[in-house]
């Protein structure tokens, strides 16, 4: 197994206000204001709830008094560890192929060795002499560390009542073993050790592991060992409990936000409590103290599956930063190696899933630091925040984990550097995931309250509408009533004027024909009106067109005019009434803008246009161009617009536009077609196409 697991765990999603897709605004409709009831004590709502949770999540600041603690407690093992303990001569040797027995290995000529021994991943044995001075202090304990070595063999040779030594004996220790045959119930490795106060004492320590060839060994008091036994699980608490705050709070964010980022980092704070478990031998003495073979493969396993872990939550965690694709499937696929790891784990290989699993730390440290200068952070704070952690993590990695590969000075620190890199890990992605969530907070604030001030424009904007269309529907009726009085004194006058002289018979047709024109525009208006504020109504039926089309002639004043052109019968099942609002306006438009007397050509016929499905009805209303002139292709549908000539003659610039919209709002076409005729004059073509529901 591996002294190093993965390089923290840290998420974020790119702040950017603009690309909010999980944000979702509440909000209610505006209505008169109402009397205020008195809000119940116990309410259950789930803004109520949210503010709770978020009440709770601000509990970080508990941490600070636990970090202090860690931070006081951690020197004080340390110091308690190099003060307590007795000066001794090491020595190392190393056995390439690890099968050397001690008769060979007595003979070999062993170097001088430092405090710890640090020699990397190797496939033999690694053997320590320890030389203990005389000294007349008694009981003493030989303490092997780290924890999560795999096979220790201590060789040593006992003193007699006489105080002559015996024979060498040996005794196993090491994770790869179960902890109930262990010499002593605690959580370091101890042995008692028979010395002298009048000769040294020499005792020999072999090394087998499929993780890195890290040992320290240290002879201490009992008492002194039992106190510094005592520390570390002082140590081993304090770290437990900001790991299950930080996941506690974790939990809480994930209920709040929702947020997939806060989910993984709850699943990488419970592993990383299991992975602190596993690793200082917690899990073997309380949970598995009778396991055949020892947690060795539980304990490798778990680092394994902790950085894969890790890994696959930076996949994650760069994609919502905006990473290069690339950078997201370098670690998506890193954690491809997990199977692999596992399988060499339970078939005896685990040396090689280590091996692996130190590269893959190493790589992915690397990777990260490079990434992070990649990522589209917007916010200037927290995008420092995020570089500085990747360098830190960076930095770190190379003081801690190369001397384990044997590059570099050991020392006691560098026995567990898992344990620091996560917690430190683990809180920085606190910080991180703090700031974002306050960026996205300020960023809904402001949202909401755009979105309040549209709203309150909107409003307005309604209301100012809703009063030109009071103002527009009175002003309506105002004008209608006048003109239906003059239109019906007219034809009074008409029909009993036969004694009245031709020039004033003229001026009353051009009377009639101008209150025509007016109530024209006004019934325009009032359509447009209409649809425009949502209230022109769509009602469907069976009809036949070609009857609906013969009435819609017959309502003109010079439908004389109209060459119809159609079938004997084309049943469908249209909007009535759009369908003749659309008629009725294009052939006004045809007549009125034609040459007096000129033929209109109208065509109806049934067809399937290219790429549609289904029965569509075809509608096409050909004229001569008047005096007019031809109007502009590109603004002939628009609203309010008439061409130059056109304005000789009464009108609202509001038909075309009408048709434009009913034959959209039926998901259909409308086209508009000149054609040159040389020596003779211009035809305009329009044609509507409606499909048939």
């Amino acid at each position: 197994m591996e002294t190093g697991s993965g390089h923290g765990q840290m998420a974020s999603r790119l702040y950017q206000p603009a690309h909010m897709k999980d944000c979702v605004l509440l909000h209610r409709p505006m209505t008169p204001a109402t009397p205020a009831t008195p809000a119940t004590p116990a309410t259950s709502t789930p803004a109520a709830l949210r503010v709770r949770l978020h009440t709770l999540c601000c509990a970080r600041l508990w941490l600070m008094p636990l970090l202090c603690l860690l931070a006081l407690a951690w020197p004080l093992a340390g110091r308690a560890e190099l003060a307590t303990q007795i000066e001794v001569e090491r020595a190392v040797w190393a056995d390439p192929t690890g099968e050397a027995r001690l008769e060979e290995v007595l003979g070999q000529a062993f170097q001088p060795a430092p405090t710890i021994v640090a020699r990397g991943y190797q496939r033999g044995a690694t053997w320590l002499r320890v030389t203990v001075p005389p000294t007349a202090a008694q009981p003493l304990w030989a303490t092997l560390q780290p924890l999560y070595l795999d096979d220790l063999q201590l060789y040593s040779r006992p003193r007699g009542p006489d105080g002559r030594l015996g024979p060498w004996t040996v005794r196993q220790e090491g994770d790869r073993f179960p902890f109930d045959r262990r010499e002593r119930a605690t959580l370091n490795y101890s042995l008692a050790l028979d010395t002298s106060a009048t000769e040294p004492t020499v005792f020999y320590v072999r090394l087998r592991s499929t993780s890195t060839h890290a040992l320290y060994v240290n002879v201490r008091t009992q008492d002194s060992a039992l106190q510094f036994e005592g520390l570390t699980l002082l140590w081993l608490g304090l770290y437990l409990g900001i790991v299950l705050v930080l996941a506690w709070m974790s939990t809480l964010r994930f209920i709040l936000t929702r947020d997939i980022l806060w989910a993984m980092n709850l699943c990488l704070q419970a592993g990383t409590v299991i992975l602190t478990l596993f690793y200082l031998g917690v899990v073997a003495k309380y949970f598995m103290p009778h396991a055949p073979h020892g947690v060795d493969a539980w304990t490798s396993s778990v680092l394994c599956g902790h950085l894969s872990l890790g890994m696959l939550y930076y996949a994650v965690f760069v994609k919502r930063f905006g990473a290069p694709r690339w950078a997201v499937w370098l670690y998506a696929c890193t954690t491809l190696a997990f199977p692999l790891q596992l399988w060499w784990i339970w078939h005896e290989q685990a040396h090689l899933a280590m091996g692996l699993n130190s590269n893959l730390l190493l790589w992915g440290t690397f990777l990260g630091s490079i990434v992070t200068w990649l990522l589209r952070i917007q916010d200037t704070r927290l995008r420092w925040i995020v570089r500085w952690l990747f360098t830190a993590q960076t930095l770190y990695l190379i003081a801690f984990v190369l001397p384990l590969l044997g590059v570099g000075p050991m020392t006691f620190w560098h026995l567990y550097p898992a344990l620091l890199i996560n917690l430190f890990g683990s809180v920085m992605q606190h910080v991180v995931l703090t700031r974002r969530d306050q960026l996205d907070r300020d960023a809904r604030g402001l949202l909401e309250r755009e979105v309040a001030a549209s709203q309150l424009l909107l409003q307005a904007k309604h209301d100012q509408l809703a009063a030109s269309t009071s103002f527009l529907g009175m002003l309506l009726h105002e004008l209608k009533n006048p003109l239906a009085s003059i239109r019906l004194a007219v034809l009074n006058m008409l029909r009993h004027g036969d004694d009245l002289p031709p020039a004033q018979l003229t001026r009353l047709e051009h009377i009639q024909a101008a209150v025509l024109g007016m109530d024209t525009v006004l019934d325009r208006c009032r359509q447009v009106d209409r649809l425009e504020s949502g209230a022109w109504g769509t009602k469907r039926s069976e009809a036949d067109l070609v009857e609906l089309v013969a009435q819609c002639v017959a309502a003109q004043p010079e439908g004389g005019r109209v060459a119809l052109s159609a079938p004997t019968s084309l049943p469908a099942r249209v909007d009535v009434q759009g369908f003749q609002t659309v008629l009725g306006n294009l052939l006004d438009n045809a007549l009125g803008y034609s040459p007096s007397g000129s033929q209109i050509d109208l065509h109806l016929q049934s067809l399937t246009p290219d790429g549609q499905s289904g029965r569509w009805v075809c509608v096409r209303v050909g004229n001569a161009v008047g005096k007019a002139g031809l109007p502009d292709a590109d603004r002939v549908f628009s609203k309010y617009y008439r061409a130059e000539g056109a304005h000789q003659r009464t009108g609202s610039g509001l038909g075309l536009y009408l048709v434009k919209c009913l034959v959209e709002r039926e998901g259909g076409t409308l086209s508009y077609r000149p054609e040159s005729r040389p020596g003779t004059t211009p035809l305009i073509h329009f044609e509507v196409c409606l499909p048939c529901h």
